[in-house]
């Protein structure tokens, strides 16, 4: 008996089930459906969180170019590099996780420190043949052909910034609490320097000078110079109380040390003073290098890239905005490395972002996932309401003719006049942008052709036999009007509804893209509009493409649909078939 009654149910939906457009679109828009419903399980990540990653980037620019670019080469690996050195035709970055990568015949290769520790220093010794890296909770060690650990029972706790060679025998140490330590490679441990200072301040870095002394920064300005041959440690003056965060010492004493705010500290040889350079730049530098002839370079946070040329300092193009912390020129190459974590702006297409990044570094799969969700509602909400206002006023105007017609009609009239654009633009100006003024914008201007389209119906409805022999009976106008002549253009209500699913989805795309939806609101429509806004449309195509899609998409299944409804709504195509 259930299934008898099922069965008639659906007869009059028999033609959906058999056109085989009408299934692919059922079927298509049954995912769109899933796809808003599930979009919490769906979603691989925040549409709103700003994605974030880590990786040991290299920025590289040849100086025999005509470019002055520095172009993104390919990624060291996951994990960030803090530091790194250079010997003729080699090169050594470390970083962190104990990460380790030697550079040589112009390509590079990772070596096993044997240490999950981050390393933020490195120094090749006078002959190139030995390297020392120093980092967190005091590790040290040395590389000759191999890494091992130098101190056989280092205290913990404690973080090493920079390490740089007194002799063949000994290196100087520098630490985050103005530790100072003399390493003896020989016995395989330390000796601790007392600080002049004695504050706890960090020293960031450590240079041999071209006479044979070490010269540390570090925190508001220091700076310790230690001679070996006296062993004396004492402060000198740079002119400056910013915090230095890197140093850099040609042979011949050429020098310069970099810091927050943009500080540039330079001395153009070892007896010149120090003085600072006008900066282009406001923000952190992390790392610098510079030779005896005044050619130099400074990276910092966000891409910043720095080049003295012709006495100066000049903002450098990079293809990227990753977090720089150390300068390696290893002969005619110079490389940028970094990187902290950065934002992962405008990535392509992958397998942990599979429609790519937005400017802002958010997650486009997400966003097109959640974006389904106000599609729908729009659509089919704006549709009920269209379908719901012109029904009746079709209705109405139908079966009571006359001064009611034509004053309905002419009402019809007059909203075919008015743009949809300016009229959506002007509710937004009245009140504020939300779904509700969406809504009412796509319900109080599509139903016009609805509401013709059900009164040229009843015109002909309403003068049935069946139609006259309740008028006789006696029910009333409400009576004919909704039980006797409404079921019989209800074929045409469901037409309706359909197509008008897919001019809202579109419409609601257009207010989007023009800046008029939900602002809090994630849509498809929105996604393009922040495409657009952003000027970076034109390249990210995996930006504009998958909302696009999707859009067509639902349009189309919905179009699908619809023209097997119309099989429904009109009996004469059903005879033809």
């Amino acid at each position: 008996m259930m299934a008898a009654s099922m069965r008639s149910a659906l007869k009059p939906f028999a033609p959906i089930f058999q056109d085989r457009l009408a299934i692919v679109g059922l079927a298509v828009l049954s995912c769109i459906v899933a796809l808003a419903l599930f979009a919490p399980l769906l979603a691989t990540h925040d549409p709103d969180l700003v994605n974030e990653i880590e990786e040991g980037s290299v920025l590289s620019r040849d100086p025999s170019g005509s470019s002055t670019v520095w172009r993104v080469v390919e990624s060291l690996g996951p994990l960030a590099i803090q530091a790194s050195d250079a010997y003729g035709n080699q090169g050594l970055a470390v970083g962190r996780g104990g990460v380790a990568y030697l550079y040589d015949e112009g390509g590079w290769r990772t070596l096993n420190t044997g240490t999950p520790h981050d390393l933020n220093g490195v120094a090749f010794s006078a002959d190139g043949k030995r390297a020392l890296a120093v980092g967190a909770n005091a590790t040290v060690l040395l590389w000759d052909g191999e890494w091992k650990p130098v101190l056989a029972d280092p205290p913990s706790g404690a973080e090493l910034r920079d390490v740089a060679w007194v002799s063949d025998t000994q290196a100087l140490a520098v630490g985050g609490a103005e530790e100072i330590w003399l390493l003896d490679l020989a016995s395989n441990a330390f000796t601790p320097i007392k600080s002049p200072v004695g504050r706890g301040f960090a020293l960031n870095a450590v240079e041999r000078d071209s006479d044979g002394t070490l010269l540390m920064v570090g925190d508001r300005g220091l700076a310790i110079r230690y001679a070996p041959d006296t062993q004396s440690v004492k402060v000198e003056r740079l002119g400056t109380s910013r915090m230095l965060n890197s140093l850099t010492i040609a042979p011949g004493g050429v020098a310069l040390a970099v810091g927050e705010r943009g500080t540039l500290m330079r001395r153009d040889g070892p007896q010149a003073r120090w003085r600072q350079d006008e900066s282009p730049e406001i923000r952190a530098l992390r790392a610098g290098w510079i030779n005896d002839e005044g050619h130099a370079y400074a990276v910092g946070r966000s891409g910043i890239i720095l080049e003295r040329l012709g006495g100066e300092w000049q903002r450098i193009e990079a293809e990227s905005e990753r977090h720089l912390r150390s300068v390696l020129v290893v002969a005619d190459t110079a490389f940028a490395l970094g990187s902290d974590r950065f934002v992962n702006r405008l990535a392509p297409p992958s397998s942990q972002h599979l429609f790519g990044t937005d400017h802002l570094g958010r997650d486009l799969f997400s966003q097109n996932v959640y974006g389904a969700r106000i599609a729908l509602l729009v659509g089919f909400l704006g549709a009920s309401l269209v379908v719901l206002i012109g029904a009746n006023v079709g209705l109405i105007a139908g079966y009571y003719r006359g001064r009611v017609d034509t004053l309905l009609m002419r009402t019809v009239d007059v909203i075919y006049g008015i743009p949809f654009e300016p009229f959506a633009l002007i509710l937004v100006l009245l009140f504020e942008p939300s779904l509700l003024i969406v809504i009412l914008a796509i319900s109080l201007l599509t139903w016009r052709t609805t509401a013709r389209l059900i009164r040229s119906q009843v015109l002909s409805l309403r003068e049935r036999p069946f139609v006259k022999a309740a008028r006789v009976a006696g029910a009333s106008d409400l009576r004919i009007m909704y039980l006797h002549i409404f079921p019989n253009v209800m074929p045409l209500v469901f037409l309706e509804l359909a197509i008008i699913v897919g001019v809202s989805i579109i419409a609601e795309a257009t207010l989007s893209f023009l800046g008029l939806g939900p602002p809090q609101s994630i849509s498809w429509g929105g996604i393009l509009h922040n495409a657009r806004l952003s000027g970076a449309w034109r390249t990210a195509w995996w930006w504009n493409l998958p909302p696009g899609m999707l859009i067509m998409i639902t349009v189309l299944s919905v179009f699908f649909i619809s023209r097997s409804l119309e099989l429904i709504a009109n009996p004469r195509l059903r005879v033809r078939q």
